[in-house]
């Protein structure tokens, strides 16, 4: 099996129509509805225990719906089947594994398809070179740094150049600089790939300053809102300063408060 002779297919456009996910009839995610299109950068928002990971791990096909449907499609909107190598994920804790070298966590992925050895610690030295990682390789993650064991999850989720990537707070415990660092290094990466990427976060400002869209679920369990379309001069240091940042940041928040004023 080929990593370079994969082709570039495109993002995987996202339909989640009235997803609801129930734990011992408990919901924990209640009518969600959002339609990503292929390409897109969408993140989500909301109260802690409003569902957004459940709704992130149900796209991702981790969790089942208790009712609802989501469906992917292809560039021009055909439905498509997905296979394991399409979405890729990025979890806040890394969930590097510990007792292997970062280009063997790194190649893991495509060693779990098949791929030879050669081939797979080639892609993984590649990806870690584009997460400007180079010299790290043969080292185990227990001697990285908090935000170099990030960049090597990401380089992980991303060396199989999934159709779809999930990230679930993948930059929430370190520091403000580094998240930073880390933001924009993600938003390269996502237009440079042509992946479809869904973001889970609590930091708004990181949500706005990623996105194409912003999904606010509202309340416990959380309900889709219609999402937020972003459009800012820039979506560098300027563009963080801009009045349309500022104003788009302050619309995500009073959606937020609206639902928390009808949860109390």
């Amino acid at each position: 099996m080929s990593v370079d002779g994969r082709a570039l297919r495109g993002g995987l456009g996202v339909r989640v129509r009235d997803a609801r996910v129930q734990f011992q009839g408990t919901d924990a995610l209640a009518n969600a509805s959002v339609h990503i299109q292929s390409g897109e950068f969408l993140s989500i928002v909301g109260d802690s225990g409003g569902g957004k990971t459940t709704l992130l791990r149900a796209i991702g096909g981790l969790l089942a719906l208790t009712s609802g449907s989501i469906d992917f499609t292809d560039v021009a909107g055909a439905s498509v089947q997905v296979g394991p190598r399409d979405v890729g994920f990025c979890f806040q804790e890394g969930r590097l594994l510990p007792w292997r070298t970062v280009a063997a966590n790194v190649a893991l992925p495509l060693e779990l398809e098949g791929v030879g050895k050669g081939e797979r610690l080639d892609a993984a030295h590649a990806m870690l070179e584009r997460m400007r990682l180079v010299g790290v390789e043969r080292k185990m993650p227990s001697q990285l740094s908090g935000g170099m064991r990030m960049r090597v999850a990401m380089a992980r989720a991303l060396v199989t150049r999934p159709r779809l990537l999930l990230l679930d707070e993948p930059f929430g415990a370190l520091d403000e600089f580094t998240r930073v660092a880390l933001d924009e290094e993600l938003l390269s990466l996502a237009r440079e790939s042509g992946a479809t990427c869904v973001l889970v976060t609590h930091s708004i400002q990181e949500a706005v300053l990623l996105a194409d869209r912003v999904l606010v679920l509202r309340g416990r369990p959380g309900v889709s809102q219609t999402p937020i379309a972003v459009s800012l001069p820039s979506r560098d240091e300027d563009g963080r300063m801009s009045l349309e940042f500022a104003s788009l940041c302050a619309i995500v928040q009073r959606e937020l408060r609206a639902g928390s004023e009808r949860a109390a």
